[in-house]
């Protein structure tokens, strides 16, 4: 098997290699990225269902990177600032960016691999035609390599850059989802503080 590996590696020419390694890198972060995902799905989904379900509810501290983004956002408040709309709005806005994490980096490299793909195409054709200038056409084996190198480098790129876009798109819709669950969360919140502020003007009044 590593025989049959290392033979494709080789047929394919430098390109390959750096196929390989940002194929690698690509399903690294998609798995680190779905893992996070899903336990940011599961917990904003159970903290919203409270929400809705227990009108004082409020989520216990998350530890480490446990406990759903609204659970996040409530407990970096501050407390002696009575303005919590504006604070929640805030949080909200500089946790988007962690939440994404390295999904824009994995958006580039989907990208990219089409286009090494495409260089290794390039460099393999340039291949032939040195060896179409050196021996003429009397060299199939020669220009056989050149074209090997060309097929295998565009087949892999577009074969692993596929997957890659496509968990890229499914894992961006899921995190819109949570963003969509935790926005509905906040609201509970400021619904509240909204209703206190009434009342405690009412009571003023």
């Amino acid at each position: 098997m590593f025989t049959a590996f290392n033979e494709l590696m080789n047929n394919g020419g430098p390109v390959m290699w750096v196929i390989f390694v940002t194929a690698w890198i690509a399903i690294v972060m998609l798995i680190e990225r779905a893992i996070r995902i899903q336990q940011w799905h599961s917990a904003a989904n159970a903290d919203q269902s409270q929400f809705e379900n227990t009108p004082d509810f409020l989520p216990a501290r998350p530890e480490g990177t446990s406990g759903s983004p609204a659970a996040v956002i409530l407990h970096r408040l501050d407390q002696s600032n009575g303005d919590r709309i504006q604070q929640i709005n805030i949080q909200l806005a500089e946790l988007m960016p962690k939440l994404e994490g390295t999904l824009p980096t994995i958006a580039v490299l989907g990208s990219l691999l089409p286009m090494l793909g495409l260089l290794g195409t390039v460099t393999g054709m340039i291949n032939v035609f040195e060896v179409v200038a050196v021996h003429g056409t009397g060299n199939p084996q020669e220009m056989a390599y050149g074209i090997s190198q060309a097929l295998l480098t565009t087949a892999s790129g577009l074969i692993i850059a596929i997957p890659v876009i496509f968990s890229h798109h499914l894992l961006s819709r899921r995190l819109g989802y949570i963003l969509a669950v935790t926005e509905q969360s906040l609201q509970h919140i400021q619904q509240k503080d909204l209703t206190s502020l009434h009342s405690g003007s009412s009571n003023g009044h």
